[in-house]
């Protein structure tokens, strides 16, 4: 045993001589892994952040949850209720006319409030209507809410940056108007504007206040305002709600709820996954962009480490015969060249880490300041240990393999061939 540990020490001490000997070619190569490793902490730390952020944004505004009703085709068409026996064939046929919103949905919201799941559930009406204003006429959409609840589930009140929020629940047939709609219809907290449902019933309302969230699809066509002023425009009942928007402490609890839910209330329903499928599928194409091309530099950086290695067991063949000759084994010369490859490569994955951080930091402290991304005012970075402990794996086993090749062809050199030359 001690004999192994003072081979192991001898090794090591050769490899280091190995390496100082070719000093320029291996701070080449420590340099090549340090870059790549640098790239890759700072593009993952950038772009995660970056998404992060979004999906913050995305899910302030979406419930994990929502339970519904759509439009749907009849079961049976009037050729099949005569003709009951008969292949029918019926094409273009049109939806049921049937009201959208949920049965017996205020027992439900009960349920559901007093579910251990559920952090918050608001019921909501929704549909959609034109906004005019003199000549003026854009398509929206308004939305029914309790403004007490719709606050716990998305913090709407914080959103709003003109005018104020309670005056929905407390004034009648006032609203709360999206930026990018108000700027479009120049509008300002206290104006008219006159709401034209699918109807074609006339409302006059007033902007009571004027709210930003971030999402250019919401703050360019959504108002809110009470739900008994959308159910009055509506001419509906106060039992009348088309959606149920639910909250949950784990989110992921979601997708098996919702489908417990629709099974035993005969909903339909929606998760967040489902909702920004196209949100998660993006990151997900990010991530490998990101771990690609730094395994692209990780791996020019092996090429370089492998023909330093290759050469360098060309150059001291003789060394290499001599050691085998008074006594070391395959395995001690094959530690010789790995223990090169590992130095080299930890030394680069380690300063690849303090670079990569330090960059990701000065990035991060950027002013950044949009119109759009109202929450944001510097650019956001990531700083999760699991990208540093991931870089650094990657550098030792991109260098790993790199050296193995060249250390397991010297401890197959035959040392009595090449003395005799």
């Amino acid at each position: 045993m001690k004999r192994r540990l003072t081979n192991i020490v001898l090794s090591a001490s050769i490899a280091v001589t190995y390496m100082k000997a070719r000093l320029r070619q291996t701070l080449v190569a420590t340099v090549g892994v340090a870059f790549g490793i640098t790239v890759f902490i700072f593009m993952v730390s950038f772009i995660q952040g970056t998404n992060e952020y979004t999906q913050d944004v995305v899910f302030q505004q979406s419930p994990h949850l929502r339970l519904y009703n759509e439009v749907q085709l009849a079961d049976q068409s009037l050729l099949d209720r005569h003709f009951p026996g008969d292949v029918n064939l019926v094409h273009h046929q049109k939806p049921k006319d049937i009201l959208l919103n949920l049965k017996d949905v205020n027992q439900v919201l009960d349920i559901l409030q007093a579910d251990r799941r559920v952090q918050a559930a608001s019921g909501a009406v929704t549909t959609q209507v034109f906004f005019r204003l003199g000549s003026s006429s854009l398509n929206g959409k308004i939305n029914g809410i309790d403004p007490g609840m719709e606050d716990k589930l998305f913090d709407l009140s914080g959103k709003v940056i003109e005018g104020s929020y309670s005056e929905i629940s407390v004034k009648t047939n006032s609203i709360l108007m999206g930026v990018g709609l108000a700027r479009q219809l120049n509008v300002k907290t206290g104006d008219q504007v006159l709401i034209t449902t699918e109807k074609g019933g006339n409302f006059p309302v007033i902007v009571a206040g004027i709210f930003k969230t971030g999402l250019t699809d919401i703050d360019k066509l959504q108002c809110y305002a009470s739900i008994k002023t959308v159910q009055k425009l509506l001419g509906v009942p106060a039992s009348y709600l088309t959606e149920v928007k639910v909250k949950l402490f784990d989110k992921e609890l979601a997708p098996e709820m919702s489908r417990e839910l629709q099974a035993r209330y005969n909903y339909q329903g929606s998760d967040w996954k489902k909702d920004n499928a196209s949100l998660l599928e993006g990151d997900v194409l990010r991530r490998m962009i990101v771990y690609g091309v730094a395994g692209t530099i990780l791996l020019v950086a092996g090429f370089g480490i492998f023909n330093i290695l290759t050469m360098m067991i060309y150059e001291k063949m003789k060394e290499i015969a001599i050691l085998k000759a008074t006594g070391f084994s395959d395995s001690d010369v094959r530690g010789i060249f790995l223990t090169q490859a590992l130095v080299i490569g930890a030394v680069g994955a380690v300063m690849g880490l303090v670079f990569g951080f330090l960059i990701s930091y000065a990035v991060s402290k950027v002013p950044f300041h949009s119109d759009v991304m109202i929450t944001l005012d510097h650019l956001p970075v990531s700083f999760k240990l699991v990208y540093y402990v991931t870089g650094f794996t990657f550098g030792i086993l991109t260098t790993a393999l790199s050296g193995y090749l060249p250390s397991r062809k010297a401890a197959k050199m035959d040392p009595i061939s090449i003395l005799r030359g």
